[in-house]
C-alpha cells in the first residue's frame, strides 16, 4: 500500500503518478488560493517554487507575474511533464521556466529570486534544514520563503499547528529572521505556511 501512495503522490510515477497529479492539482485549489493571498507577489518579481507537482500553485502564480518569471525544479518527471502542459502557454510567453531538479541542490546563483515556496513536498525531502538553506541561499536579500503544508496524516489540528511551529523553526535554523507561522482550517486537512525574510 505505502508503495502506491509512493508512486501517486510522495514521487509520482506511472499511470498511479499520472492520476496523482490530477488528484494533486484538483484537491489543492483552496490551499492553493490561500497561499497566494499571504503573498505580495509583484508583475515583475522572479519567483522560485520547489517541488512544483503538477504545477497548479504555478499556474495560479502565473496570472500575477507579467514581466517576471516563475521558475520551478521538481524531482519528478511526471509532474515535469504534467505541469509543462498545464503551463504551456506561459512557458511559450518566458514567464513560466520548469526544470528537474533537487532541492538540496538548485541549480541557480545566490540572490536570485524575489519569493522561494514549496508547496506540499518538503516532507519528503531526505534533508529539509538543507533545502531550506539552498532556498535562503538563491533569494535576494530581503525576499520571502513560504513553506506550505497540508498534513493530511495529521489527526488534529492542534497537530497541523505544531507541525507548522516545527517548520518556523527550521526557516529560523536556516537562517531567516521576522518568521512567521499563518494556519488555515480547510479540507480535507487544515494547512498552515511557514514564512520568513532573508
Amino acid at each position: 500500500m505505502m508503495k502506491l501512495l509512493d508512486n501517486a503522490f510522495a514521487h509520482p510515477r506511472g499511470l498511479l503518478g499520472q492520476l496523482g497529479g490530477a488528484i494533486m492539482a484538483r484537491s489543492t485549489r483552496s490551499r492553493n488560493e490561500w497561499t497566494l493571498s499571504l503573498l505580495t507577489i509583484q508583475p515583475n518579481e522572479q519567483i522560485l517554487e520547489v517541488g512544483f507537482g503538477p504545477g497548479a500553485l504555478i499556474e495560479g502564480m502565473a496570472t500575477k507575474i507579467t514581466k517576471g518569471q516563475i521558475v520551478g525544479v521538481d524531482m519528478s518527471p511526471l509532474m515535469l511533464e504534467q505541469a509543462s502542459k498545464r503551463n504551456a502557454i506561459a512557458i511559450r510567453e518566458g514567464r513560466v521556466s520548469l526544470q528537474h531538479g533537487s532541492a538540496l541542490v538548485l541549480p541557480f546563483s545566490d540572490d536570485t529570486f524575489d519569493k522561494a515556496l514549496s508547496a506540499n513536498s518538503i516532507h519528503i525531502w531526505p534533508d529539509q534544514l538543507a533545502g531550506i538553506k539552498e532556498m535562503r541561499r538563491v533569494l535576494k536579500p530581503g525576499g520571502e520563503i513560504a513553506i506550505v503544508l497540508q498534513p493530511v496524516w495529521a489527526r488534529t489540528d492542534d497537530e497541523v499547528k505544531h507541525i507548522g511551529e516545527d517548520l518556523t523553526q527550521l526557516l529560523t535554523q536556516a537562517g531567516l529572521h521576522h518568521t512567521r507561522l499563518e494556519f488555515k482550517s480547510m479540507k480535507p486537512k487544515s494547512s498552515v505556511c511557514a514564512l520568513g525574510i532573508k
